[in-house]
């Protein structure tokens, strides 16, 4: 019912559909160029889904397999460790919740990474408390996390597990065995893409996704969503803050109520208490390691909400006198979550005037011919990404909905005197009077064109 939402959405949508006229596997591209903003996983889920439905529903499919397979896990854990109730309760908080409702319907490298690191952690508790063999799966896992969003898969599970290590030295003896094999599956999976992509790539990989996409990010080298300094740590940490309490809510109102404390003693046995601690650190890890990270995402905080929702939905299903109360009280959250969400974003996908953009691109596919996207982006520091007119960004959903390279310029010389597009595509106030008269001393006319397509914040022209 709604298109990619630009900027992330607009990029990796583009990406995949070069992918597919390429029939590369390897290296992503984005408008003709090698783009190593993120790993290849999302890419490799979505290449036979955009194929199979197409531009509308197959760039968002796997996030949402991704996010029903997330639902799933929590569900299973919450009911193997806890009781019936405690996961249905966890499934219900999580799939009510506003962060993941929103994030899990869109086409983001964070869906793949949530359903790998839940699953790899609650794997690794199995593998200490059943059978080490677990931990091949936690492994296995673990891998495609690293091929879902980089080493901070790899880098949140060590820190995870030596806490637990260190905290918990009941279970200091399970942590032995499968290790060896485990590791080897690891990094079988993550050079299933790494190595192929630095052999076919070499330093430019190494340069641009290595050093620039993970060690600069989490240093801060991402300038435009990076706060500097203490005052910026506080100001992140207080931000996460707000977002995990509006992101969660109700549920958000009853971690401190569950969150365990080693002096409770209710009768639980010293299993259950351990298995609710371990949760407990695997959400606080998260919420620190991002809170001092150098860049800062709302949705970088996703990874926290699984284990949120079964110690949430553990303890409402040990606490509570009427337990079904809260399941149907969980079913009317989701429902109204999941409307909320749907009315939101088919509001803003109209608002933004990226209804009308991609309807435009929709109709220059379909007449055919080279296609230029004359300044796009901002003219003025005022029209941020923050507003309904907003979206004064290059829109690269364009580049998908167009399924070609397009040429991307804001001198108008560069369109007139390059390649020869035939079509224009531009915002309904950049092309000046003055322009006209620039393309036809190099030997062109510029014609305004009138699609059957709506054209309030667009305009589209033939340069002939």
């Amino acid at each position: 019912m709604y298109g990619l939402f630009d900027v992330d959405e607009g990029f990796y949508g583009a990406v995949v559909a070069e992918m597919n006229r390429r029939g590369e596997w390897i290296t992503p591209y984005y408008n003709g160029k090698p783009w190593f903003e993120k790993p290849i996983l999302l890419y490799w889920l979505a290449k036979p889904c955009l194929a199979v439905f197409g531009d509308m529903i197959g760039p968002r499919l796997p996030s949402i397999v991704c996010s029903i397979a997330t639902y799933g896990v929590v569900a299973w854990f919450a009911k193997r460790r806890f009781s019936e109730t405690a996961g249905q309760l966890s499934i219900l908080m999580l799939g009510s919740s506003l962060l993941m409702v929103g994030t899990g319907r869109m086409m983001m490298t964070d869906l793949p990474l949530l359903l790998c690191l839940t699953a790899a952690m609650t794997t690794f508790w199995e593998s200490l408390v059943d059978k080490p063999s677990w931990r091949i799966w936690t492994a296995f896992f673990l891998g495609f996390g690293v091929l879902a969003k980089g080493p901070v898969a790899l880098i949140l599970f060590v820190i995870i597990a030596g806490w637990t290590y260190w905290r918990e030295p009941q279970l200091r003896p399970n942590f032995k065995g499968s290790w060896l094999p485990g590791s080897a599956l690891l990094f079988l999976v993550i050079a299933t893409w790494y190595v192929p992509a630095y052999l076919a790539n070499g330093q430019l990989f190494v340069q641009k996704f290595l050093i620039e996409q993970n060690i600069g990010r989490f240093t801060g080298g991402d300038a435009a969503h990076t706060l500097p300094g203490i005052g910026g740590l506080l100001a992140g940490i207080g931000g996460y803050i707000g977002v995990l309490l509006l992101g969660m809510l109700p549920w958000s109102l009853f971690i401190w109520k569950a969150w365990p404390r080693r002096s409770e003693d209710d009768g639980r046995d010293e299993e259950d208490g351990a298995v609710e601690r371990y949760v407990a650190t695997w959400a606080a890890v998260i919420f620190i390691f991002f809170a001092i990270s150098g860049a800062k995402l709302v949705h970088y905080l996703l990874p926290m909400f699984p284990p949120l929702a079964i110690l949430v939905g553990a303890w409402a299903a040990r606490v509570a006198k009427r337990p079904q109360m809260w399941i149907q009280r969980g079913i009317v959250c989701c429902l109204f979550v999941g409307l909320l969400a749907q009315f939101v974003f088919l509001w803003w996908f109209e608002a933004s005037g990226q209804k009308e953009s991609q309807a435009l691109a929709r109709y220059v596919r379909q007449e055919g011919g080279k296609v230029a996207l004359y300044q796009l982006g901002r003219r003025n520091k005022d029209l941020g990404t923050g507003k309904p007119k907003l979206q004064e960004t290059a829109l690269p959903s364009l580049v998908m909905v167009l399924n070609q390279v397009a040429l991307e310029s804001d001198n108008i010389l560069d369109i007139a005197n390059g390649p020869t597009p035939t079509w224009i595509i531009t915002r309904s106030n950049r092309i000046k009077p003055e322009d006209f008269i620039t393309v036809q001393k190099t030997g062109h006319i510029l014609m305004e064109q009138r699609p059957p397509v709506p054209q309030e914040n667009f305009k589209l022209y033939r340069l002939k």
